[in-house]
């Protein structure tokens, strides 16, 4: 999209993914946007997702539900680039967990398979796959 700055913008996503639990014990961190990754993933707390994400190097980040249809909705594209460079595709079965909390015990995770928004318990193990804003 073109921003309010006349610059064009949008996101990145990962070259690769992995699998963890949301958060090991349930906590509510107000990470509750449904539309900010960022503000997302910097709130949550006792998160292994997050911490791999943290691994991928500044400004990645888990994306929110939100976040995750738009590359649902967009993964021709993306499935384009990741492979033309040899990377890791998305998995057309997967559920990613995003970074939107539902509850105490709850987040919200996307499911490639159905094209669907669905929760489960943050200590389930699901797929994560960060992203980058430009």
């Amino acid at each position: 999209y073109k921003g309010s700055d006349g610059l064009e913008h949008g996101l990145i996503v990962a070259l690769t993914e992995s699998t963890a639990v949301w958060q090991t014990a349930g906590t509510l961190v107000n990470a509750n946007r449904t539309e900010d990754g960022a503000y997302n993933t910097t709130l949550m707390t006792g998160s292994p997702a997050a911490t791999y994400i943290a691994g991928l190097g500044a400004g990645w980040y888990l994306p929110s539900i939100d976040e995750l249809g738009l590359l649902y909705y967009n993964r021709y594209s993306a499935q384009k680039g990741l492979r033309t460079g040899g990377n890791t595709l998305l998995s057309n079965t997967a559920y990613y967990w995003s970074s939107t909390e539902y509850n105490a015990t709850t987040a919200y995770l996307f499911s490639f398979l159905y094209g669907s928004a669905n929760t489960n318990g943050k200590a389930a193990t699901y797929t994560v796959r960060g992203v980058r804003a430009f």
